[in-house]
């Protein structure tokens, strides 16, 4: 006997431990953790629409057992009526409004039947989850409804001299159950506001990131051409060039092989200072070219034979960083098509200063049936650097023949010294 006592008593101990949210929570050893179980159990489905059903029948048995007042005579009555009134509040969140419509009309027919019934506090829960789920003004309809059903159960159930107070303590109950179902929207609505708009947010970041990381990977892009292509083409023009003399003139030949290495060693340097700015933790160690360096650039051209005339015009002003290196940019680009495309034997580049504003014109001799009018990755390059500043690009074949790239580029005037 001891020994069956025994197994039986740790059996109920492993159930009590293992099945049970409180015997779960204290082998854990915290009271947190039997509140969160607590928790988890109050706010499930099941639980949430079986205990009001419980509290309307307890309600009601409670009425019965004690068998107070007239319904009391006829418990059978009394106690179908209390679990018609009770048991659609176990789908009330799936269907607020069918099972308020079916309580109210279950209510007018227990009044019909003079039965008065502790069970009717079904119909304020019933309002309280329309309020829950439904507009404001869709509640306060439910609210007056029920308030016609008391004012009929006041009448002909209490005597004349206490129907005021009885109203008033039944009216009471209700508008407060209109508010809380009210209060529990609201703050509903206003949570999924907010994960509504961290989503959105979260979307907008996603976005602004790809944008980001687009332009990013567009500049890149277009440095990495207008260095490497430039560098390249200029290369080839020199070694087209020194294999073409061969023997014959072997220091020329020499001299365009040295002149193959410094522009290689420039081109490498020029990758180096873009990767160093492509790197947050470093700046470039020499700065970009602008419009001062266009004149060596031109003259690195003339090494391989075309002839450039440099002009000009206004006068000149100091130009920001950027607004230069884009101006260096597109004669760097409009000189490497005609080395590529054209075989031009003359070029003509315009820097028109006009005060707010510098117009860049590259011409040359060329011929223009090798060139497409649709834009490449360089010309696209140009367009898109003009864009940044504001500024416009043209581009196109000559009549007479020959090629044109024009661009206007918006200049804002660098403070100097004087102007501070």
């Amino acid at each position: 006997m001891p020994t069956q006592i025994a197994e039986t008593t740790r059996r109920w101990r492993e159930w009590w431990m293992t099945d049970t949210a409180f015997g779960a929570a204290a082998s854990d050893g915290s009271a947190a953790a039997l509140v969160r179980r607590l928790r988890i159990v109050a706010t499930s489905s099941s639980v949430s629409a079986i205990v009001p059903v419980a509290v309307v029948l307890a309600c009601a048995a409670s009425q019965l057992i004690q068998r107070s007042g007239p319904s009391a005579e006829r418990p059978v009555a009394a106690l179908v009526v209390s679990a018609l009134l009770a048991l659609p509040l176990l789908v009330r969140r799936r269907l607020p409004l069918t099972v308020f419509a079916v309580l109210a009309l279950i209510a007018f027919v227990q009044w019909a039947l003079d039965l008065r019934l502790v069970a009717d506090i079904a119909l304020l829960i019933a309002v309280y989850t329309v309020a829950a789920a439904y507009p404001a003004r869709t509640a306060w309809a439910a609210a007056v409804v029920v308030e016609v059903g008391a004012v009929l159960a006041v009448l002909r159930w209490q005597a004349s001299g206490y129907r005021i107070e009885s109203l008033v303590l039944l009216t009471g109950p209700l508008i407060a159950a209109v508010c809380a179902g009210i209060a529990v929207r609201n703050r509903r609505n206003a949570i999924l506001a907010a994960a509504d708009g961290a989503q959105r947010r979260e979307r907008e970041r996603h976005q602004t990131e790809l944008l980001t990381a687009a332009r990013h990977r567009q500049q890149i892009a277009r440095e990495m051409h207008d260095v490497v292509a430039h560098g390249l083409s200029v290369m080839v023009t020199l070694t087209e060039g020194a294999l073409a003399t061969g023997d014959r003139d072997p220091a020329a030949t020499r001299d365009a092989m040295k002149r193959v290495a410094d522009i290689g060693r420039q081109a490498l340097d020029d990758m180096r200072d873009l990767v160093r700015v492509l790197r947050a933790d470093e700046l470039p160690r020499r700065p970009q070219p602008g419009v001062d360096d266009v004149e060596t650039l031109l003259d690195e051209c003339r090494r391989t034979g075309v002839d450039i005339e440099f002009v000009v015009e206004g006068t000149a002003t100091d130009v920001s960083a950027p607004e230069g290196l884009t101006v260096y940019r597109i004669v760097q680009e409009a000189l490497t098509n005609v080395r590529k495309h054209a075989d031009a034997t003359t070029v003509r580049v315009n820097l028109v200063y006009r005060g707010d504003a510098i117009d860049v014109e590259i011409v040359d001799d060329g011929r223009s049936s090798g060139r497409s009018a649709e834009p490449g990755f360089g010309l696209t390059g140009v367009a898109e650097r003009a864009a940044v500043h504001g500024g416009r690009t043209e581009s196109g074949p000559l009549v007479g023949g020959g090629w044109r790239v024009w661009a206007c580029i918006p200049t804002r005037r660098v403070a100097t010294g004087a102007d501070r």
